[in-house]
Order: C-alpha cells, then sequence, then structure tokens
C-alpha cells in the first residue's frame, strides 16, 4: 500500500562519486530535498581506483578505513535509482559505520563484487572533481550511463 511505500526508506553510505552533492541530487531526483547527510567512516574497507574507470570500488582490508558520507531518507524509489546507477559488478552490503558524534549506524554500501578489476590505488575525491567531474556531469545530465 501507499503508506508502506512512504514509510520505507533507508540508509546508505557514500564514498566515491556521489559525495557530490549535484551527483547525489541527479541520481536521486525530488527524494534529495527529504536527505540528511552526515560524514561517516567505514572501518577495515580500503577505497581504490577501479580499472579503466573513474569512479572508486571499495574492498575488505583489515586496518584501513573509507571517509565518506551517511545519507538517510533515502525512498525505495531512490535506492531503484541509485541501484541503476552504480555499476552491476557491485554488490550492496550492509555494513556498521561510526559517526562523528560517536555513535554507529547500519548503512547499505555498495562494494566491489569478485568481477571488478580494482588497482591498488587510493582514489580521492579531490582529484576526481577537478580531472573528470565536469565531463561525469555532462554525461549524468544527458541520461547515459556514466561508467
Amino acid at each position: 500500500s501507499d503508506v508502506y511505500k512512504r514509510q520505507s526508506v533507508y540508509t546508505l553510505f557514500f564514498y566515491g562519486t556521489l559525495m557530490d552533492a549535484v551527483v547525489l541530487k541527479g541520481v536521486t531526483g525530488p527524494n534529495y530535498q527529504e536527505l540528511q547527510q552526515q560524514v561517516g567512516i567505514l572501518k577495515d574497507f580500503k577505497r581504490c581506483k577501479v580499472k579503466g574507470a573513474e569512479y572508486p570500488g571499495i574492498m575488505g582490508s583489515v586496518g584501513d578505513q573509507v571517509e565518506g558520507i551517511v545519507v538517510t531518507g533515502i525512498t525505495s524509489q531512490a535506492l531503484v535509482l541509485l541501484d541503476d546507477f552504480e555499476d552491476d559488478d557491485y554488490e550492496r552490503k550492509n555494513v556498521i559505520i561510526d559517526l562523528s558524534n560517536g555513535k554507529k549506524t547500519n548503512a547499505l554500501v555498495y562494494v566491489a563484487g569478485p568481477a571488478m578489476l580494482i588497482e591498488d590505488e587510493e582514489w580521492k575525491l579531490n582529484e576526481w572533481k577537478l580531472n573528470h567531474r565536469a565531463q561525469f556531469l555532462k554525461k549524468l545530465e544527458s541520461g547515459l550511463k556514466v561508467y
């Protein structure tokens, strides 16, 4: 029923291009206005470049950590859009994120699946913004798959 749909909201952890407000707004659409965001840390993972791509993947790595954003209020409709935006080689997993206020929260995160070619080089948001963001946004606006 409609009531149920309105109530099913999700919390996600983003660590790549979706940390960019324009990208997040472009993908989540009207739902963007209702989202709450805060900084979070995912422990025992590392963020790496994906071979031949401008976006990162994360993989389990004991002792490493990934800083990103925790976004709450994502509707089931927006989750479908996010699934569509993300490459098929990602797997959506439930993880625990450390928040800056010392609390923890459960969140869904897209991690690199076994078919994804991960490079042993760190992906940096500021580098992406400098070198790839303009082109990425152009593809996003024209509705093309960005990978």
